[in-house]
């Protein structure tokens, strides 16, 4: 990670706390415990004078973070899609093709490890997939810093392994619990928040 205004510089170097650019000391101020870029500093310092507190996270909805996964699963699954209307499909039709070949059948246990990582990397590098993004929302830790190598990939592998009938229990606890999370995100310490 390196600095916004100087690129050359990869050590000590933040996150703002309001807009998430990463920046070095020298471009960042500290207001209330919190470090601030140029841009935002003015804006955290109206908001603080007025007692409103902008830096606290504000939680995603259910509805939002479902639709989400529904986009990252078509994001994942085309290819899928495409394979089967591509070579199978034409040959269904034909009647050369009765059954799907073998492969077909362990192609969707195949695409699980290419999830896993998609979700994991698109979360360290943004803190969001394709689907969070066009929801209009990110995956964070409880301060709301970005996370860490080991929570992007231990909240995709915990959620990979609630499959089927499991992925109830796992989402289920998101509409009991005060900050919304499932199972993945008490695993991982991660809670899932609107993106500014």
């Amino acid at each position: 990670m390196n600095c916004a205004n100087h690129p050359a510089v990869a050590e000590h170097v933040y996150r703002c706390s309001r807009c998430g650019t990463p920046y070095c000391p020298d471009c960042l101020v500290m207001l209330a415990g919190r470090r601030y870029c140029a841009r935002c500093k003015g804006e955290q310092l109206t908001d603080l004078r007025s007692g409103v507190d902008s830096t606290q996270i504000q939680l995603a909805g259910i509805g939002r973070r479902f639709a989400a996964i529904w986009v990252d699963g078509l994001v994942i699954g085309l290819p899928l899609m495409i394979v089967v209307f591509i070579f199978i499909l034409p040959a269904a039709m034909e009647g050369r093709q009765e059954d799907p070949p073998a492969w077909l059948n362990w192609a969707g246990y195949l695409m699980s490890p290419f999830y896993i990582a998609y979700e994991a990397l698109m979360l360290k590098a943004r803190g969001q997939t394709l689907g969070k993004m066009a929801l209009g929302i990110r995956v964070v830790q409880p301060n709301g810093q970005p996370l860490s190598s080991g929570q992007a990939w231990g909240r995709s592998i915990v959620r990979a392994l609630f499959v089927s009938f499991l992925a109830i229990i796992n989402y289920m606890t998101a509409f009991f619990t005060k900050e919304k999370t499932c199972i993945h995100d008490m695993a991982a310490k991660t809670r899932v928040v609107l993106a500014r």
